[in-house]
C-alpha cells in the first residue's frame, strides 16, 4: 500500500505529489496501449544548425546548399544509396499524405489488383481531399491505388485499408514493411496520412520508401500518370455503360512535363504543412528529395533541390548512406475483403501481421494496468473537480510548437 505522510520526502510524498505521480502512470498505461510514448509524439527539435547547411567538395571546400524554408530534407541518391546533402533528415514529423507512398509500398503486393471492392460508407467518410467513390460502387484495387496516389483521395487510402481488412491490418502491414525498409522513425497510423497522434516519418525514411518504390512496376506506371479515367458510381439499370470522371496527378514535377520526372507524393495538413518526396532523373542518375513541413511553393523549393543535387553530384562528399531494404518475404496477394451488414471482413487470416519490434505478450497485462488506470482517472477526475489537485506530467515532458522552429528560416 502506498503511503502519504505530512512531511513529504523523497521516499515519503506529499498526498498531491503522490496524485500527480499516479495520474502520470495512468496516462503512461493508457499510451502504452496506443503503442505510442505517453510524451510528445512529435520528436523535440535539435539544436538548430545554420539556416543554410553546407558540404564538403571533393577538394575539401565548403558547398553550400540552397536556402530552404523547410524545417527538415535530403537530396539521395536512388541508385547508391548515397545522402548527398540535407538538414536533419532524421527529425520525426507529422507526414500528412506522403504517408500514403508507405501504404502502396505495403498493400500493392499484398492486393490483387484486378480484384473488386464494394466502397463502405466509412471509405466516402474520409476527411480531407477525395477521389470521390461512391458507397455500394465496386472498383477495381487498382483503381484504388490511382484514386490513393494522383489526387491524393483520403476515401481511397481508407478504401485500400478496408480492402485489406481494416486499419489495423493495414497498418501492420505497413509497420512490417518500414522495419523491412529501415524506416526506423516511421509510425503508421493510417492509411492516408491524415493528422493522428503518434504519426511521424522523417525525411529520411521517405527517402527509404520511395526509394524501394521505384523498383515495382505498377508503382512505376502510377507516379508517373499525368491524368486517369476514373470510374464513377456504378450504374444501375442493366447493360448500362458506366461512366468515368478524369483525375489528374497532384505531382507539378509530372503535371507540368519536367524532363526526367519520376513521379512522388505531396502532402499538406495542418500539423505536417507542406510535405514530399519524389524522384527524378538526369544523364542516368536518379535523385531522390524529401522535404517536410516547408513554408513555400512546394514546386520551387524541391526543384531547388534537384538542381543543386544534380549540379554538385560530382563534385561533393556524401554525408550519409540510405540503409539497403532487408529481402522481402514471398506474399500471395488476397482478393479484396467483402463485408457482410455487420461490418465484419471475410479475410480473417490478415487480421495478424506483425513486425518484429510489435510484441503482443504484454498486452493482457496492460489491459489490467489499464482498467485500474481508468478507475484512477475517474477518482482523480473528481477529486480534481473538487479543487485538490490538477494533475500534471513530469518536468521533462514536452510539447513541439509546429508553427516555428527557428527565426532564421521561417521568415
Amino acid at each position: 500500500m502506498l503511503k502519504v505522510c505530512a512531511m513529504p520526502t523523497h521516499s515519503c510524498p506529499s498526498r498531491l505529489a503522490l496524485h500527480k505521480r499516479l495520474a502520470w502512470i495512468a496516462v503512461t498505461t493508457i499510451g502504452l496501449m496506443a503503442g505510442v510514448p505517453a510524451t510528445a509524439s512529435i520528436a523535440s527539435p535539435p539544436p538548430s544548425p545554420t539556416a543554410t547547411p553546407t558540404v564538403e567538395s571533393r577538394g575539401g571546400e565548403s558547398v553550400a546548399m540552397p536556402k530552404m524554408r523547410a524545417w527538415t530534407y535530403i537530396v539521395a541518391d536512388a541508385d547508391t544509396g548515397d545522402v548527398l546533402g540535407g538538414r536533419d533528415w532524421h527529425w520525426k514529423l507529422p507526414p500528412a499524405s506522403t504517408m500514403k507512398t508507405l501504404t502502396a509500398l505495403s498493400l500493392v503486393n499484398r492486393l490483387q489488383l484486378d480484384s473488386q471492392y464494394r466502397a463502405r460508407k466509412v471509405d466516402i467518410q474520409a476527411e480531407g481531399s477525395k477521389v470521390g467513390l461512391k458507397e455500394g460502387s465496386s472498383y477495381r484495387v487498382r483503381d484504388l491505388f490511382d484514386g490513393m496516389l494522383m489526387p491524393s483521395g483520403n476515401d481511397a487510402a481508407t478504401a485500400l485499408a478496408s480492402a485489406y481488412g481494416g486499419m489495423q491490418p493495414a497498418t501492420q502491414a505497413m509497420a512490417a514493411e518500414a522495419e523491412r525498409l529501415g524506416a526506423t522513425d516511421t509510425v503508421a497510423k493510417n492509411t492516408s496520412g491524415l493528422d493522428e497522434p503518434g504519426q511521424v516519418t522523417t525525411a529520411y525514411d521517405l527517402a527509404l520508401i520511395l526509394r524501394e518504390s521505384l523498383k515495382n512496376p505498377q508503382l512505376q506506371e502510377i507516379y508517373k500518370q499525368h491524368h486517369v479515367d476514373f470510374p464513377d458510381v456504378e450504374p444501375t439499370e442493366p447493360g448500362a455503360a458506366r461512366k468515368t470522371i478524369r483525375i489528374w496527378t497532384e505531382n507539378r514535377f509530372i503535371l507540368n512535363n519536367y524532363p526526367g520526372a519520376l513521379g512522388g507524393k505531396t502532402g499538406f495538413t495542418s500539423q505536417a504543412g507542406r510535405t514530399y518526396v519524389g524522384a527524378m532523373e538526369r544523364n542516368g542518375r536518379k535523385l531522390i528529395v524529401a522535404v517536410m513541413r516547408s513554408a513555400e511553393s512546394t514546386e520551387r523549393a524541391v526543384n531547388r533541390l534537384f538542381e543543386w543535387g544534380f549540379a554538385n553530384y560530382n563534385n561533393i562528399k556524401p554525408v550519409d548512406k540510405l540503409v539497403d531494404p532487408q529481402p522481402a518475404d514471398e506474399t500471395t496477394p488476397v482478393a479484396a475483403a467483402s463485408y457482410d451488414e455487420q461490418g465484419n471482413s471475410n479475410l480473417p487470416q490478415v487480421a495478424v501481421v506483425e513486425s518484429s519490434s510489435e510484441g503482443s505478450g504484454r498486452t493482457p497485462l496492460l489491459v489490467l494496468i489499464a482498467t485500474a488506470a481508468l478507475g484512477l482517472g475517474f477518482v482523480i477526475w473528481r477529486r480534481r473537480h473538487r479543487g485538490e489537485f490538477a494533475p500534471s506530467p513530469p518536468d521533462d515532458a514536452h510539447e513541439v510548437d509546429l508553427r516555428e522552429r527557428d527565426g532564421s528560416n521561417l521568415r
